[in-house]
């Protein structure tokens, strides 16, 4: 499979470099060419089969769409009224999901385009790059999945430190055009005293580099948020690359 998706080439590395170092996250505007960012959003709002993600304390849960549309309006409800209890006094998420790591171990929807964004963040002319702006010269592979936020959806906040994974940064890949931030889905930094230390709303072409770990967190998406948040997120990671 050809890889088309390619980074912006007038990216001011050195200017990026500096504010990872300085505050262990940055945000990078128009991070792709617009034809490679535009081609990533119709695969996203049109080709990815999601997966509806949640959890129940430290289990991870997913329901594929048969399941999702074999429950009925309680099912749905005691669903719903569950996970948000949960939120009240424990770290909970749910939201849209498909991960392109997975499908490629598993073999599953290679022709998808999308899976070319899991060889694009593998590329060398990629980790070279992440490697400049963040320092981590041991960087050795990224694994990726993408992500849809639609109303309801939230994830509390974390750091992304898992034991044995070998984490050392997070990246969001912000594909979502004409968000307005009262519709929530905001990235939210949360500092030590547990304020809000930054938020940054999705926008189209754009990533989110932030050292792990951070505490973070996506806000909830309002009811009336006018379409989806969709996002390509993922772990830059060293020690040996998985052999698919």
């Amino acid at each position: 499979m050809s890889q088309t998706i390619q980074l912006n080439p007038n990216l001011d590395i050195e200017k990026f470099s500096k504010i990872f170092q300085n505050v262990g996250r940055v945000h990078i505007p128009e991070i792709l060419t617009p034809e490679s960012a535009q081609k990533l959003y119709e695969a996203l709002k049109n080709d990815v089969p999601w997966q509806s993600n949640f959890n129940d304390g430290e289990k991870g849960y997913t329901l594929h769409q048969i399941q999702i549309d074999a429950m009925d309006d309680v099912q749905r409800h005691l669903l719903n009224t569950h996970i948000n209890e949960k939120a009240k006094y424990d770290f909970q998420y749910i939201f849209n999901a498909y991960s392109l790591s997975d499908a490629r171990e598993q073999k599953l929807n290679q022709h998808l385009y999308i899976n070319q964004y899991l060889d694009f963040v593998n590329s060398e002319e990629y980790l070279d790059f992440m490697r400049a702006i963040t320092g981590f010269k041991e960087a050795s592979f990224s694994d990726s999945q993408c992500t849809q936020y639609r109303a309801g959806h939230f994830l509390s906040d974390h750091s992304d430190d898992v034991g044995g994974k070998n984490r050392l940064v997070a990246m969001v890949m912000n594909l979502t055009p004409n968000w307005r931030p009262d519709w929530g889905g905001i990235l939210q930094f949360i500092d030590d005293d547990g304020h809000i230390s930054q938020g940054i709303t999705p926008s189209f072409n754009a990533l989110n580099i932030l050292k792990i770990p951070q505490k973070h967190s996506v806000s909830y998406v309002v009811p009336h948020a006018g379409g989806a948040r969709y996002a390509i997120t993922g772990w830059l990671r060293k020690g040996q690359p998985p052999k698919i």
